[in-house]
């Protein structure tokens, strides 16, 4: 999971999801810091999720990091559309998030993750233990996502969206001679 440690993100629903499932071989990366991040160790603790749990505070390389994960997961009480999610699904990642916000829009689930309801443990432990048992599920739930990235988030397909958006608005084509999009954005 990637967020700041701040009451947006719902880092305890999180771990007490995963503090159901120990009887499965999982570890958790926790990328990003803040406020709460005091209380934050002191629930892997409660927990006894100590030696499963990594806090990796604030990082730059999270390419790197997601292309090591084998599931993401944004567990959170609001949203807006979050760009985390865009990131694992480019890296191939079956993703978990809450339905809040802009999240149901990436995410279709059961085709490339799952939603659960905001605050749901049993629902997202119950979902964790599934792709944490089923490798062929991660792989193919992945792979659906890194296609829908591609054919619905890439920075050329923002851009022409866009464009029809403001064509359809002005009645004239929009153009775009100085813009350079980078193909695999």
């Amino acid at each position: 999971m990637i967020g700041r440690c701040e009451p947006q993100k719902d880092h305890f629903t999180l771990l007490r999801a995963l503090a159901r499932i120990t009887d499965l071989p999982w570890t958790l990366d926790l990328v990003g810091d803040g406020p709460l991040r005091g209380e934050v160790e002191a629930e892997i603790r409660r927990l006894e999720l100590d030696t499963r749990v990594n806090l990796l505070g604030y990082r730059r390389d999270i390419a790197g990091i997601l292309k090591e994960s084998q599931i993401f997961a944004l567990v959170t009480n609001w949203e807006s559309f979050p760009r985390s999610i865009l990131e694992a699904m480019r890296a191939g990642l079956p993703v978990i998030a809450s339905a809040v916000g802009g999240t149901a829009e990436s995410v279709e689930h059961g085709r490339t993750g799952y939603i659960v309801k905001r605050g749901d443990v049993t629902a997202l432990a119950e979902h964790l233990r599934r792709l944490i048992e089923n490798r062929e599920l991660r792989i193919t739930l992945g792979t659906a996502g890194r296609r829908r990235y591609e054919n619905q988030f890439t920075f050329p397909h923002m851009v022409r969206k866009t464009a029809q958006v403001w064509e359809d608005v002005l009645g004239r084509p929009v153009r775009f001679d100085r813009l350079e999009i980078p193909a695999d954005r």
